[in-house]
């Protein structure tokens, strides 16, 4: 026995640091795959019952939209912390009041909610989407650089 320990020690030493991580491993995987307690959107969703917005909030919301001539249909959505609204608009609305009906939307909640969620914005006019975000530790959206394709063969008929 002490021949065949002097002469593999290595070779048996591996084989305990191989079985070792391979035990770490199964047991690190079994835990990661297979731990049922957790929520798949983490402690993001903790406290989401205590900041919920009702459906009668969001029709209120669709409803005061709708009244603005210029809107035409409206959608919101709400996924854990983020609230998504869809403002689809009349063709000749210009880009600047589309944004100005989506700012002004943002009064329509009250300051617990946008204190609480993160506001996602999608303005389609005609056959133009811009989107819009505003993050639930600042007050204004901030706005994809889209332009409109009009307004550029605008600017370069008038440079020739």
């Amino acid at each position: 026995m002490k021949k065949l320990w002097n002469k593999n020690r290595v070779l048996v030493m591996l084989l305990v640091v191989l079985l070792v991580c391979f035990i770490a491993i199964l047991v690190v995987a079994l835990t990661f795959f297979y731990s049922k307690d957790v929520s798949p959107y983490g402690p993001r969703a903790d406290d989401l019952s205590k900041h919920k917005i009702s459906d009668k909030a969001k029709d209120k919301f669709k409803d005061t939209l709708v009244e603005n001539e210029h809107v035409s249909k409206v959608t919101i959505k709400t996924k854990v912390r983020t609230i998504y609204v869809r403002i689809e608009f009349d063709k000749d609305t210009s880009l600047d009041d589309a944004k100005k009906v989506a700012e002004g939307s943002l009064s329509l909640f009250s300051k617990k909610i946008l204190k609480y969620y993160d506001v996602e914005f999608t303005l389609k006019i005609d056959d133009f989407v811009i989107l819009g975000a505003k993050n639930s530790v600042i007050d204004h959206i901030s706005w994809n650089n889209n332009r409109e394709i009009k307004e550029e063969e605008e600017e370069k008929s008038d440079e020739k």
